[in-house]
């Protein structure tokens, strides 16, 4: 029987996450939005695949980015809502400011493209349960927020380590400690915790890891230990019959050897400079295909919109 999987994406630019800390030439470059979102469609075609965007309000707010919004939305891609500001701190922010910070998202994006989210992941996994009640009264079908990692205590201590030039509210990092435990298929929570089932709350889509073990399993843990790695855990999630939600950042796939982006990468510490802005775009691309090879012999892919509908 082939199982149900979704492809999903932060599409998170150099300057919704940076705001130009560390780069080298001030302007803000547009080449980046463009050149990912080109590339992860045309990378998706062979495989018919369409997948869950998450995008920050503030890049639709620049007119050069519009045709490639419109070209991915038109294409089929979901958008959903990755915040207005990319709020890494999201979940510690009163109540009012994190319904501005969707909000703000939702009108920039129904400006661009005619169509408001009805998906949700904070920046960073960072997510509460106090979001709940906010979704539901915004007509939110699903959260995705939830990354249910057993090492979810290092990965927020490497995370505070890795950006002491932030703001104090932007070095936390995976949300309440209470998600490692969460469960690793999608669900129905209840109206007030995203880790408890109910009938009355949202639809919980969490990231795919290990079973077992809980590692992480996602775009990042291929480029930083191999396909051979990635194979076995593969098998794992495979063997267990989960289902299958894989995810991608925006900068899997962008050259920043590119003129137009080489200044942009931050240089200066105290800020996390994520292993794909390192690795060339052809390496990041071959081992992506591996992976997506293996995917598609097994799993059906829909939109996470697609999928909260039969949950």
């Amino acid at each position: 029987m082939t199982l149900r999987g979704a492809i999903s994406s932060d599409i998170d630019t150099l300057q919704s996450i940076y705001r130009g800390r560390g780069r080298r030439r001030a302007e803000y470059t547009h080449a980046e939005l463009r050149m990912g979102l080109e590339t992860f469609s045309q990378f998706l075609e062979p495989y018919g695949i369409r997948a869950t965007l998450f995008m920050v309000g503030s890049d639709f707010l620049q007119t050069p980015n519009h045709d490639a919004i419109r070209t991915v939305a038109t294409a089929g891609h979901e958008i959903a809502n990755h915040t207005h500001t990319h709020a890494q701190g999201f979940r510690l922010l009163p109540s009012d400011v994190q319904e501005r910070e969707l909000a703000a998202m939702e009108e920039a994006c129904v400006a661009v493209t005619g169509r408001r989210p009805v998906g949700f992941r904070s920046p960073g996994w960072n997510m509460g349960d106090a979001a709940i009640p906010i979704l539901k009264r915004r007509g939110y079908l699903y959260d995705s927020s939830i990354h249910p990692m057993f090492v979810t205590p290092a990965f927020k201590v490497l995370h505070w380590m890795s950006t002491s030039q932030c703001e104090p509210i932007d070095r936390t990092t995976l949300g309440q400690w209470s998600y490692m435990f969460a469960p690793l298929r999608p669900y129905r929570t209840d109206g007030r915790y995203l880790t408890r089932r109910g009938t009355d709350g949202i639809v919980e889509f969490p990231v795919s890891v290990v079973p077992g073990v809980r590692a992480p399993f996602w775009a990042t843990f291929l480029l930083a230990t191999g396909f051979h790695v990635f194979r076995a855990c593969y098998r794992a999630i495979r063997a267990a019959r989960l289902p299958l939600h894989y995810m991608f950042h925006l900068s899997d796939f962008v050259d920043y050897s590119h003129p137009d982006l080489a200044d942009q990468v931050p240089t200066a510490g105290g800020v996390y400079v994520p292993q794909a802005l390192r690795v060339p775009l052809d390496r990041k691309l071959a081992l992506f295909r591996q992976a997506m090879d293996l995917f598609a012999a097994d799993y059906r892919f829909v939109t996470l919109e697609q999928w909260a509908a039969t949950v």
